[in-house]
């Protein structure tokens, strides 16, 4: 179904937005702080358009326990790994490593499923993820410096913006946004038995949020509030623009792209949604040009290229 392939772009776009909104702000709250007070958001909005337009129903409870876990692991473990990740590796790294949630859910769909990928949509997908990871790797221009020490010149990255430093252990970011993604993947895979019993998509999302919500609400409470970063700035110290860019990351990232791609999972193959919506370190290149001023490096265009062209196989499979 061409449409519901279509969403997994749709999720990646957004989630595009949300990454580039999100350094500045987790900078601000502090990443554990921030996600609480995002998913929270998320989730009262989602509860709200159900009410307001009857979504839940009867069919939706068969599936309460499958879209509770889902959630647990998805959204209160998978986010909060994610954004964690964000803000010790930067975007752009954290989103290559994230990618990898593609692979790990076609091989979940196929253990659990018994979901089957064609040759040519194992290429494609191939193909995207190779776009993805050269987009990444060779997203940070480099430039020739000379070394007093040494009569060769050195290669070294090129004025690096804020986003490409690493906070605390590099490896502790890698198992972090590998986790994350790992926690997308099976996130999406216990929300598959609702949709396709055509449970509507938007209340699984309401669920699947609320239930993150409750859990980071009662982890933040019980245990990292006592625990917060001494520079953290006070909740009464941050401003309405704080606020209105939480709420606008919730509403993008979250209720929009979130709501996209359990639609997508449900009305088409696991694999190939989560293959396209790992688009997002591509389609996260153009956007850190525009806001830090650095020109990606002609192998970030070259991954872009692998990216659009697998994407295409797969649309027009």
């Amino acid at each position: 179904m061409l449409f519901a392939e279509l969403s997994g772009l749709a999720a990646a776009l957004c989630w595009t937005i949300s990454s580039l909104m999100a350094p500045t702000l987790i900078q601000r709250f502090g990443p554990m702080r921030f996600n609480t007070i995002r998913i929270t958001m998320a989730s009262a909005i989602l509860i709200l358009i159900c009410l307001l337009t009857q979504r839940f129903n009867g069919q939706l409870w068969g599936y309460l326990d499958s879209i509770i876990l889902s959630g647990l692991i998805g959204i209160f473990l998978g986010d909060t790994l994610l954004f964690s990740a964000i803000h010790r590796l930067g975007p752009r790294r954290t989103g290559v490593l994230f990618a990898t949630n593609a692979p790990m859910s076609i091989l979940l769909s196929w253990l659990f499923f018994n979901e089957q990928l064609s040759l040519q949509q194992l290429f494609a997908c191939a193909i995207v993820l190779s776009g993805v990871v050269i987009a990444i790797l060779f997203g940070k221009r480099m430039s020739f410096r000379k070394s007093k020490a040494l009569t060769q010149p050195t290669l070294s990255p090129s004025n690096n913006h804020a986003w490409e430093d690493t906070r605390g252990k590099l490896s502790t970011g890698i198992i972090m946004a590998l986790g994350a993604a790992l926690g997308q993947a099976s996130g999406a895979l216990l929300s598959k038995p609702a949709m396709l019993a055509g449970v509507d998509p938007i209340a699984v999302s309401a669920l699947r949020v609320t239930a993150g919500a409750l859990a980071l609400l009662v982890a933040y409470s019980v245990f990292y509030r006592h625990k917060q970063a001494v520079d953290l700035l006070p909740l009464s110290q941050l401003n309405k623009r704080d606020y209105l860019g939480v709420f606008t990351m919730a509403t993008i990232g979250m209720v929009i792209g979130m709501s996209l791609l359990v639609w997508g999972v449900g009305n088409a193959n696991i694999g190939i949604v989560t293959t396209l919506s790992a688009v997002v370190p591509v389609l996260i290149l153009p956007g850190l040009w525009i806001t830090t001023g650095q020109r990606p490096a002609i192998g970030a265009w070259i991954g872009a290229i692998l990216v659009v062209l697998g994407a295409t196989l797969i649309i027009l499979h």
